[in-house]
């Protein structure tokens, strides 16, 4: 708009010289310059100085945010309650056991008694013989022909030096499941010079007894003995070796 109205302004000056045939006094065109009276110390407060020539700046209007009226309650709000993150508690390994050192065992030293060394002996028994240590003893029947066709207990009987004892001295008694029988030592050469032999089944079958050895006169001079036969071709002569223990 202010352009506007300069170009009009412009147009209307050179249309003036155009008039003039060139020749423009302007002095005709700008009335006599009036001083102005002093203003007084109110009017200096109260209007503002203009200056000849400057249009004034138009002021553009501005939006001024009226104060919102108080309510009686305020609105409520949504307060967020903070999330609580789940805390981890740290697993700890177990606390590592201090090893105690195992004591070395140390040897000890063995007492070797000084003296001539003792010589074992049998326990004497009450009898005048007994039975050795791994009597009795299971073999397969080699003393006859009747093979595992027969079932029998046999043996020997021996003094203090382990010789046979001579024949016909003792007799053994064996008795129980049928059988009640006495034979006489050096009867059966097939087991030694003081052999004996009893035939108590004619095949292997499983069956107990007893056994003493007794004087020709049939005075016990052995506890008893209970054995047991064995129901195998393989063990079908058991075998019973007294000693004398005295």
């Amino acid at each position: 708009m202010v352009l506007a109205s300069a170009v009009l302004i412009a147009a209307g000056i050179l249309a003036v010289i155009l008039w003039s045939g060139g020749q423009l006094d302007l002095a005709r065109f700008i009335p006599p310059r009036e001083e102005p009276p002093l203003p007084t110390v109110g009017a200096l407060a109260d209007v503002p100085t203009v200056t000849p020539g400057v249009a004034p700046e138009r002021l553009q209007p501005t939006w001024t945010a009226s104060p919102l009226e108080p309510s009686d309650t305020p609105p409520p709000t949504n307060t967020r309650r903070p999330t609580l993150e789940p805390s981890i508690t740290p697993t700890l390994p177990p606390a590592t056991p201090t090893r105690t050192p195992t004591p070395t065992p140390t040897e000890t030293p063995t007492v070797t008694p000084t003296g001539p060394t003792p010589t074992a002996t049998n326990t004497r028994s009450p009898f005048l013989f007994t039975k050795s240590i791994d009597s009795p003893i299971y073999l397969r029947n080699f003393a006859n022909n009747a093979g595992c066709n027969w079932l029998g207990i046999a043996g020997e009987v021996v003094d203090l030096s382990g010789n046979p004892v001579p024949a016909g001295n003792y007799q053994v008694h064996i008795w129980e499941s049928g059988i009640d029988a006495r034979v006489a030592t050096g009867t059966a050469p097939a087991y030694g010079p003081s052999g004996w032999e009893q035939f108590v089944f004619d095949s292997p079958i499983i069956r107990s007894y007893n056994i003493q050895l007794e004087t020709t006169a049939g005075t016990p001079v052995s506890q008893v003995y209970q054995v047991q036969t064995r129901a195998s071709c393989n063990d079908n002569l058991l075998l019973m070796l007294f000693v004398q223990n005295h």
